[in-house]
């Protein structure tokens, strides 16, 4: 008789910050998902197009719930405590478990950029990927040209490792992607100063 491993997305976690809360998207998010997924100066610097309807938004709450539903790996959503209102995403992406490795990608209302809630929300994260899922290294991408995202990236602890050239073909162009990194042990090192 084959035993099935705990998931530890079943339930889905919820994770807090001084300002945040990360949890499961809910139906009652719509509106505000497709506040920031279609807008161009977001869709322009990650893998998916605007959503150019609620309808584009629905699609992509249907699919996350499924993801929910069997206890798998899907977005957090970020709730800013203050606004009560759902503000962006953050999630891991892909997640080797022989390697102890994962993705986090996020997406962020340009309403709430320059207040540091990225970083606050990653450090939530990164601790649930270190103590929760064993990883010993979390990566994060960007396209080379996003100077935004870099300083976000600097401001979650993470390493620049090395621009892929060329790496991804996206929207009809070729787009070279800076590769950043954070180690458990730095992790750690940097727990201790908070």
């Amino acid at each position: 008789m084959l035993r099935r491993t705990p998931s530890l997305f079943k339930p889905f976690p919820i994770l807090e910050t001084d300002r945040l809360i990360l949890r499961r998207l809910q139906q009652t998010d719509l509106r505000d998902v497709f506040e920031y997924a279609s807008n161009e100066n977001i869709s322009r610097q990650v893998l998916w197009d605007a959503h150019q309807s609620l309808r584009e938004s629905q699609r992509f709450l249907d699919y996350t719930f499924e993801r929910y539903r069997r206890g798998e790996m899907a977005p957090f959503a970020i709730e800013h405590k203050t606004d009560r209102k759902m503000i962006g995403t953050i999630d891991f992406a892909w997640w080797e478990r022989g390697n102890g490795t994962v993705e986090i990608g996020f997406a962020l209302s340009e309403k709430y950029w320059g207040l540091g809630l990225i970083p606050e929300a990653a450090r939530a994260m990164h601790q649930f990927a270190f103590e929760k899922m064993g990883v010993i290294r979390i990566e994060a991408r960007c396209f080379a040209e996003n100077s935004q995202s870099i300083r976000v990236l600097e401001k979650m602890g993470m390493t620049y490792e090395g621009t892929l050239r060329q790496r991804l073909l996206v929207k009809g162009e070729r787009r070279n992607v800076h590769m950043y990194s954070i180690l458990h042990q730095e992790w750690k090192q940097q727990e201790q100063i908070y």
